[in-house]
Order: structure tokens, then sequence, then C-alpha cells
């Protein structure tokens, strides 16, 4: 690789906000080098910077008819210049904006003499459609011929905006259609969901209730996610192509005419046992990823899903660009190139056919420091134009030539094989949107093929036909892998009433006999058929049960979560205690996938994200025990004392290790969920066990909270602090020191001198810490904890767990306190039967304190912290 330095771009990238950005565009002032690792035989030039003449930051680029490039600024203008001469640059007077009223795209495209506008902009209410340009596609045509687009006019539209909101374009390989692709905050629309080429009787499809993420991220976006459509040029016809994303922001054919995206990982969920990293993915007709909120997110394994084509690592996924459209070498022909903005790298990925999919080799092609890449085209030289970006900073416009001498004729490669699975693949395809004898005769036979693609695609096709033409062929069917692959397209297309004809066909099928694939698949079979019927039978309940539990725990791990999820929902005899020894076996093993991270040299590209994934990389959450974690906290029967004893003390295992912003706020919701099942006479002991302590005895002389509380998330909280359901509502200082008080906070903390210093003083809490910070401190106590206001915890060697404040230590004992609330209980602790002592993991703060509070009483309170106790700050002043 190439190392080059080009001059000026943002010093510090803006960190993720769940906040929009401020409404106006800032160029940067605080500027560097840029350090580029180019490829051999290439020459990258720096055209223009948009930001250092007021042209915001751009985000989304098309190339247009006579050398024609279309760019526009994220939050402003769609502006058009012709790329300049080689070695010459862009001037200021060279960028024209469009003299129309649309903007704010994260999609241009030019085709059928028009330009395509996927318009990100939230709708106002109060202004009717036709005076406002929202979320939606837009055609720009030149209406008068004379050379200048001129007309705009809207063809769909959208509700979704913002970052996971509508996005980019591309035209088919035949030019007669145009597909698009939107972010999961985007629902489909009603006019697309009509024609479908999946199912749309999609849903959550989790066997246990998911737990939403802690931060509140995506907690009302439900199924299908992220999805791709196609529309004729005029936006007449629409169709549903695939869905199950996340947030997808491009999408490109290859050579072969198919057709992939880059979809986004949940950095907040690293550590999780449902973090997925970001995955290019191949999007076949009728295809669903898998994509659900918070840890409902279905394994690659699950056989309703298609596996990603290639998994990478942590990032911000951007732009996607077929290789066939540069002249570049003829080994870049076959692949595509795919953008991520966070830690500013340009991968190549060569896809190899492996059945009716592909697969990819996978190359870091050129890379800056830092970079925010956002798009990238082929221009009409050939050459790579791409701009970088984004959050309003820094914004630049490089394009990239290739000089050498290799070959620009793509390699000459014949796969028969391949090419005749593609082939079946698309004629199974076809029936994703009719209905035929010929449709159920060719899924049928194709329900156990060898190749998933194949299979996923003759299943789709059946689940379209109606069912009652192919429930017999079912009951008929002797093949176990068809019978199983039937039983799937069932549960999601029959009714209750078949439920227990199904389940017969399915008992005689042992998991011995099947491969690990179809091992899997029954498995899921089983849980689609209780989640979309519901409980089964008493009988089929026993029989299932006592089937699966003699198979469990299985020699591997994918069929240990299966199986004990499903035992854990029939109630079979053991899976409790069962569960709690895998979660014991794994946590002592410290199981990490460590593959799922990028290198350090990555990792250094980005001063916002790199140190969080080093720090986790030093501090691995054992996710497969997190798995099991997560699974006894749906367990309200089968324990015994000391199985509840390691389940509790392991909490303090899980939260020493470090991971996304999530991670421990999550972990916390998971304990105190489980703690719900444990009987009200025993709650006390399991809470002082896992280092949580009732402050009942302490809340004698405080004024009780006014209620009802709630369980609240802190999505929740931050709307009540700052959203618009108590906009107008009237905070009052001593409202705030009452919900202080009742809250509990004076317990630990003192403000303006009056309260106890256990925990830090929040006198001047407002001027270190911003508002979401504080937010989070109290919602999430365990997140950030100071190692002056830390307990201890000791390790001893019969396998036990205690941890709080020391008070005064000896040669031979350690005495502590282990409650916060009540300094006079101590216990003793001799050194002889200590293995080892850290800094607790858990906050001397409890979890849920805002619970007992009312919405009215949790705003006086943040008021209150926010104004330092001052009745005399602003906050009070201006009403907020």
């Amino acid at each position: 690789m190439q190392k080059t330095f080009i001059a000026l771009c943002i010093l510090n990238l803006v960190l993720f906000s769940c906040k929009e950005e401020a409404t106006s565009a800032e160029s940067a002032e605080n500027t560097e080098e840029i350090t580029f690792n180019l490829p051999e035989g290439f020459v990258l030039e720096d055209l223009y910077q948009p930001s250092a003449n007021e042209q915001g930051s751009w985000v989304a680029m098309a190339q247009g008819p006579k050398d024609i490039i279309y760019a526009c600024d994220q939050y402003g203008k769609i502006y058009y210049f012709k790329a300049p001469a080689i070695d010459q640059t862009l001037q200021p007077e060279d960028v024209m904006p469009l003299d129309l009223e649309i903007g704010e795209a994260h999609g241009l495209h030019w085709s059928h003499n028009s330009l395509y506008v996927a318009v990100n902009k939230r709708w106002n209410d109060d202004v009717p459609d036709n005076q406002e340009v929202g979320s939606g596609i837009y055609r720009i045509t030149d209406n008068n011929h004379d050379g200048m687009l001129d007309k705009v006019e809207m063809l769909l539209k959208l509700d979704g905006a913002g970052e996971h909101g509508p996005h980019s374009f591309v035209t088919a390989p035949d030019g007669k259609e145009i597909y698009f692709i939107a972010g999961n905050h985007t629902l489909v629309p009603d006019k697309v969901k009509e024609n479908s080429r999946l199912p749309t009787n999609w849903g959550e499809d989790n066997l246990f209730e998911p737990y939403l993420d802690a931060r509140g991220h995506a907690n009302d976006i439900k199924a299908p996610g992220g999805w791709v459509c196609k529309f004729n040029p005029e936006g007449t016809e629409w169709e549903l192509i695939s869905a199950g994303y996340r947030n997808p922001f491009d999408i490109a054919f290859n050579e072969d005419g198919e057709l992939f995206t880059y979809d986004a990982d949940m950095e907040w969920d690293i550590g999780m046992p449902w973090y997925r990293p970001t995955r290019i993915c191949h999007v076949t007709s009728g295809s669903e990823y898998g994509w659900r909120t918070g840890s409902g997110k279905w394994p690659a394994y699950y056989p309703d899903a298609l596996p990603a084509v290639h998994n990478l690592e942590q990032g911000s996924p951007t732009a996607v660009l077929s290789g066939a459209e540069l002249d570049f070498p003829g080994s870049y022909k076959n692949g595509i190139f795919v953008m991520d903005w966070s830690f500013g790298t340009l991968y190549f990925a060569d896809l190899k056919p492996q059945g009716s999919s592909y697969t990819a080799e996978r190359k870091e092609f050129l890379s800056g420091t830092p970079l925010p890449l956002t798009d990238m085209i082929a221009g009409a030289d050939g050459h790579l134009y791409f701009a970088s970006g984004g959050r309003r900073i820094d914004s630049h416009l490089f394009r990239l030539r290739y000089t050498g001498s290799d070959s620009k004729e793509r390699p000459a490669v014949s796969n028969q094989e391949a090419e005749q699975l593609r082939a079946l693949r698309q004629r199974l395809e076809a029936f994703h949107t009719t209905q035929s004898p010929e449709a159920i005769a060719l899924s049928w036979e194709n329900l156990d093929h060898p190749d998933r693609f194949v299979r996923y695609a003759a299943r789709i096709a059946l689940e379209h036909q109606p069912v009652a033409q192919w429930f017999p062929k079912f009951l008929a069917e002797k093949e176990s892998k068809k019978i199983i692959e039937a039983s799937i397209a069932l549960a999601r297309q029959g009714d209750n009433t078949m439920q227990s004809k199904i389940l017969q066909k399915l008992r005689p099928i042992t998991l011995e006999t099947q491969l690990e694939e179809q091992q899997l698949n029954m498995l899921r079979s089983y849980e689609l058929l209780f989640i979309r019927m519901g409980a089964p039978s008493p009988n089929d309940k026993i029989a299932t049960a006592k089937k699966l539990n003699a198979y469990f725990p299985h020699m591997r791990d994918e069929m240990n979560r299966e199986l004990g999820q499903l035992l854990l929902y029939l109630e079979a005899d053991g899976v409790t205690e069962k569960l709690v020894a895998l979660l014991e076996r794994h946590t002592q093993e410290g199981t990490a996938r460590k593959s799922e991270f990028l290198s350090e040299e990555i990792t250094e590209r980005s001063e916002q994200y790199g140190p969080l994934i080093r720090e986790i990389l030093d501090k691995m959450p054992p996710t497969e025990a997190i798995y099991y974690g997560v699974l006894l906290s749906h367990a309200d029967t089968g324990w015994t004392t000391d199985a509840r004893e390691k389940y509790f003390a392991w909490f303090y295992d899980v939260l020493n290790s470090k991971g996304g912003l999530s991670f421990k706020p999550g972990m916390e919701n998971i304990r105190l969920a489980a703690m719900k099942n444990v009987p009200d006479t025993e709650k006390d002991y399991f809470q002082e066990l896992s280092g949580v302590y009732s402050p009942e005895t302490a809340i004698a002389d405080l004024p009780q909270p006014i209620g009802p509380g709630n369980e609240y998330g802190g999505r929740e909280i931050g709307q009540l602090v700052w959203g618009y359901e108590l906009a107008d509502y009237q905070v009052d200082y001593d409202k705030g020191k009452r919900a202080f008080q009742a809250g509990m906070c004076i317990l630990c903390h003192r403000i303006k001198g009056e309260g106890a210093g256990v925990g830090p003083d929040l006198t001047q809490a407002h001027t270190k810490f911003n508002n979401y910070e504080m937010l989070f401190a109290t919602y999430s106590p365990n997140d950030e904890i100071s190692d002056q206001y830390a307990n201890t915890l000791f390790h001893l060697k019969d396998g036990k767990k205690i941890s709080g404040r020391i008070k005064s230590e000896t040669e031979e004992t350690v005495t502590l306190m282990p409650n916060p609330f009540n300094e006079s209980y101590i216990v003793d602790v001799v050194k002889t039967e200590v293995s080892k002592r850290e800094l607790s993991p858990l906050s001397p703060m409890p979890s849920g304190l805002l619970n007992r509070l009312n919405p009215k009483e949790i705003k006086d309170l943040f008021a209150f912290l926010q104004a330092g106790g001052d009745a005399g700050h602003e906050v009070y002043s201006q009403g907020k």
C-alpha cells in the first residue's frame, strides 16, 4: 500500500447522539492532515472541500448526463458540477445548487433521464404535503427541455427519517426498473407492501419476550426492519423484494446481475450473544435477514432467514459500488466495494460463487485517518469519485484513478454448477409473485435441496401458494428434510388446528439421523410452531419435551442454545439446573468471539470508537455464558437454592467485563427481571447476594413518592425529561427537592450541603456532565463507577462472593459494610478464606430507584440536579 498525505480534514469526529444535529451547517475550524493508505497503481486527487465553501457535508452522489455529477449536503441543498480535468480541482463557482426546494437527501441516482432523490427529512404535521418536501422518493426532470432540472414529483411518501431512514438507489441490470433501500426506522408503505415477494405476515418470532435496548434505541421498531423494493421509472408500480436488515445504506449489482448490500451492526450490543458485526448480504427475492429489535435478533443459522455472504467487523456502513462500473483492473470486476464511515476504510469484497449464492474474500482497498467516508460513484470516465463528511463535519470530494498496467479485462471464469444453481433459484423465485400448481411441484421437489438459498427460495414460493393445496402433500411426505422445511412453512402460513398433526409428523424424526444444519432447522420448526400457533396440547407438550430433553446438553453450542430455550418453554424436567451448569461452564471457559473484532491497527483510525473496542478486547464478556444468563431470567420453576446462588453471584463476573454502551445497563435489566421470579420470602437474601440492599430501613424519615411509579427504560426517562410529553409542565424547586428525597438520592449524595457522603457530591455535577450523561448515571449506575466510591468485591475460596465498603482491616480480617443504607450492619471476612479481591463491578447505588416516581416527579428531580440544588438557577426561571 502507498502512503500519502492530503491536508484539511476535521480533527475530531462528532460522537453518535440520539438527538438530531444542530440546525445550521458549520465549517471545520480545527483541521489536520489525512494519512492515506492507497493501493499500488492508483492516484488520488483531492478535488474539492464543500464544507470550506459553505456547501455543507456531502453524503450522496450521482453520475448524471454529459459529465455532470450531483451531490447533496446531508442537511442542505443538492449541487451539480462537471468533473474537472485530470490534475485540476473544482472552484466554488464550478459547484452550483439546484434552484429547487428539495435537498437533505441520503440517496441520489440518475436513471431514465431523471434524477431520483431519497429525501431524508421529518415531515411537519402542521404543513400540507404539497407545501413541503419531507421523507420520500422523488423524481426530478427537465420539464421544459432547456437542459435544467425544473420539475419535482413525489413518487412515494415515506414514514421515517434520520440516519436509519430512506437511503439509496440502483438501476436494475436490464435498465427497466430501479431498486431502493431503506433503514429500519422507515416503515414499509402500504403501496409497497401490497406487492411483496416475502410473505407480509412477519413477526418478531422469538420464543421468549426479547429484552429491549437499555438505552432505548429502536425499541418501538418491529419487523420487518430495513427493506429493499423496486419500482418502475414512473413510480406507479412497486414491489417489496427483501427485508430484515438493520441499517443498510446502499445497494449494488455485481457483474452476474445479483444484488448486494452492506448492513450495519448495533455497536451498543457488543458482548451480548445477539450482537452481529457488519455484514455483506445477498439481496435475493423474498429474502429475510433476521434483524429484530433489542435481544430479538435471529442467529444466522435460523432457516427462516438467510446468512450473510461475508461478515466484517465493527463499522458504520455507507456506500456500496460494483467493481464492474469502474475502469479498474479486471480482478475487481465481479466484486463490490463497501465503505465504512467510522474507521475510514474502503473494502473490496471479491465475490466467489458458492452454490446459488456467494462467499467473499475481503481486503482493505483504501483507508485514511481521519476519513469519514459517505458515498462513492463510478464517474463517466470510469474513475472512482468519493466523498467524506456527514453529520456536519469537514467534507471532501476525491477522485481515485488507476494508472497501472494490469489488464482491465475480467479473468475468464466459468462455473457451470453455480450458474445452474442460480438459474434454479431464479425459477423458484418467479413463483414468489404468482400462484400455480407448477409452483407447488417445483417447490416441493426442492424443499430438501442441499443449497440453502435454493431451499429457502422453494419454501417462500410454497408459502405464496394456498395451504389447502399442499397440506395433503405434507401429511403424506416420508422424507424428513422435506417434513422439517414444510413444517416451517406451515407454522408461518397455517393455523393452530394443524399444530398437533405437524408435531406428530416431526416426532419420529430423531436428531441423530439428521445433518447438523437440519438438526437446527428442526428445532427452529418447533419454536415457530409454538410462537405462531400457541402452546401445544398437554400431550404434545410432554411428548416433545421428553424427546428433546434426551439430547440436552448437546456437544454443539448452537444446539444447546435452541434446545435450552425450547425445553425451558416446555418446562422440561431438570432444565433449569442444566442451564445453570452451562452458564458456569461457559463462564469458566471465557468463551468470547474475538474474530468479530477489528484489528488494533484499524481501531486507531477512530478516536471515538477505537478506544471502546480496545477496552472490550481487554475485558471480553463471556458471550456464550450470557446467552444462558439471559435465558435463565425467564425461568420461574425448577430452581434450587444452590442454583439460584450460583446464578445471582454470576452477575459479578459478567459485569466485571466490558461491552458496548448498552451492555451493563442491559445486564442489570436482565438481573432485575430474574429477581421477579424469586419468591418474595427469598428476595432480600438474593438481592444481598448480588450486592443490592433494600433501603427500606433508611427511609422512615423521608417523604414518600407521590407516584404511581412505573418500570422506566432509559429512553422513557429521556422523553419525560426532554420530550414533548411534559413539555408544558412547569418544574418547581420545592418539588424537585422533594423528589430528590423521595427518590432516595439524599441517602447517598449531598447537594448544597444536604445529604449523605456515601456517593459523589452532586452540587457541581451539572457543570461536569451533560444531561445525557447525568440521565444514564442515574438510570444505569453500573456503567461508570468511580474508584473512590466503588465497593470492594471479595472472591472466597468456597466460590461465594461478598462486596461492600471496607470499614477496617487487620492482618487476619477485613470488616465490610455491605449495605450502604445501614452502616451498622458489618461482616468480617477472614483473609485466609479469600482467593481474590477487586473493585466491585456493581455500584452501591441500586438500579431502578426512579421506578418509584411518577413522570412529573422525574422531571422535577432532573431539573433539581441540573440546577445543582440552586433555586435561582435558570432552569426554574425558564420553566424547563
